[in-house]
């Protein structure tokens, strides 16, 4: 498990496009209903209160979704289970009401929007309490935030009413599965039809995101083919344009995320590269700031098999010789002590060391926290017997800035490097480092207790 790394450049360009996904991609409900595995919560055994009640209303869907926003700033009772039962009828209740407003005809879209989040929120607040019977409404979720999006596409809507829709009718496949793309994957084309090609091509990104995501079934080959064809295409639209705004990258960057883990048979170095390189240049420093990871990103993603570029300051504030390492074969480690997984992996990696340092096997770690006294402390903490480099100068540019440079954004990153420098892998953690190191240095040396046995 990677953990990701705190990016103000990637947050802008994941946060300009679907609004509406209400935090979805980062909750238990997340995704389709088929894999919902949201925590149970338990309420303490106690003397049953009372059964909660609200009292639903007739109204215009106005009217109802103001009593939805009206019921949803009580507080309800402070006693707990009493609370749990009044949330867990709050739940229920913006699910009814809220199927009461979407079942009506001619409903402004603000309205529906308002009526989708509130049926969203209360099937997620039952998930979250352990209720069963909430996970198989999702799929009618799905189902209506698919309808409404076709029934309003089909009209001849503004541009601002459309991009609601498509907002829903992406929505829809993360809750009732990957059936639903196909009816997707239409949509593009009616975009264009109705002026709208800028959305067209957002959207584009989009599809391929969730069927990158969701559909296994797919024919890899013909995705790599569609993927290239789309990014084929953003390179020229953007390499052409006068002035690139931020909305330009929206869909882009995530496509872009996605090729670097997909395991597609695509050159993604080539793409980040190119992109970064036209971004990097941009007037506006948040897409300019974004560039510059990216050619990061495409940097590191070529490098097997061409030498590492490594500089900077140790933690001690001496000059990094990355020419000292020639002749041994180098684990350089990106990781920050906020990483579980890192910490995780630290034994594994100490204990490589010992086997085959007197082989010739060494480790440079690179820290990227901010915090430089949480760095210390670890250190502290766990004495390494390696060097450890901790950039704290802003202005370090190139291989001195060795996370920028390599365009690090998640972490644990590991690079196995052979005695003349070259990276020969990216893959050298847990069992696999071992069995790398042994395959490049021979057995290792036998240990103190093992020399005794």
């Amino acid at each position: 498990m990677l953990v990701t790394r705190s990016s103000r450049a990637l947050a802008v360009a994941s946060a300009i496009g679907l609004s509406l996904l209400w935090g979805i991609w980062n909750q238990p409900a997340g995704i389709f209903a088929e894999e919902v595995t949201p925590p149970a919560v338990t309420a303490p055994q106690q003397t049953q209160p009372a059964e909660v009640e609200i009292k639903i209303p007739e109204g215009t869907p106005q009217e109802l979704l103001k009593f939805l926003e009206d019921l949803n700033g009580q507080k309800g009772p402070a006693e707990p289970q009493a609370m749990m039962q009044f949330r867990q009828k709050q739940a229920k209740v913006f699910i009814e009401v809220a199927d009461k407003i979407l079942a009506q005809d001619n409903v402004p879209i603000e309205v529906l929007d308002g009526a989708f989040q509130f049926k969203f929120r209360g099937l997620l607040t039952l998930l979250q309490m352990g209720d069963s019977q909430a996970r198989e409404l999702l799929p009618k979720l799905a189902e209506q935030l698919m309808a409404k999006a076709e029934e309003v596409l089909k009209g001849t809507p503004t541009e601002e009413i459309a991009q609601n829709a498509v907002q829903w009718a992406l929505m829809a496949p993360r809750l009732g599965g990957p059936d639903l793309l196909s009816r997707v994957m239409v949509m593009p084309k009616r975009l264009e039809e109705l002026g709208f090609k800028g959305m067209a091509n957002q959207v584009r990104g989009s599809i391929l995101i969730l069927r990158l995501r969701m559909d296994q079934s797919a024919d890899r080959a013909e995705l790599a083919k569609e993927v290239t064809t789309y990014l084929d295409q953003a390179w020229t639209q953007l390499s052409q344009a006068e002035k690139i705004a931020r909305e330009d990258v929206a869909m882009l960057v995530p496509v872009l995320q996605f090729l670097e883990f997909s395991r597609l048979e695509l050159n993604a170095s080539d793409y980040y590269g190119r992109f970064g390189d036209l971004f990097a240049k941009n007037e506006n420093e948040e897409i300019a700031g974004l560039g510059r990871q990216l050619q990061g990103i495409g940097r590191r993603l070529g490098l097997v098999g061409k030498k590492l570029e490594l500089a900077g300051k140790t933690v001690d504030g001496k000059d990094f010789d990355w020419s000292q390492y020639r002749g041994k074969i180098v684990l350089v480690d990106f990781f920050a002590t906020w990483c579980g997984p890192c910490r995780a992996e630290m034994p594994n990696v100490k204990a490589n060391y010992d086997r085959f340092h007197a082989k010739g096997f060494d480790v440079v770690a690179i820290s990227i926290d901010e915090n430089r006294a949480d760095l210390e402390r670890y250190l502290q903490e766990n004495q390494l017997p390696w060097v450890v480099i901790h950039n704290q100068d802003k202005n370090a540019k190139g291989p001195a800035d060795p996370a920028t440079y390599y365009g690090i954004t998640a972490v644990p990153t590991v690079m196995l490097v052979d005695k003349e420098g070259t990276v020969i892998t990216f893959e050298a953690r847990g069992e696999q480092l071992g069995k790398k190191l042994e395959e490049l240095l021979g057995p290792p040396e036998p240990s103190a207790e093992e020399k005794k046995e």
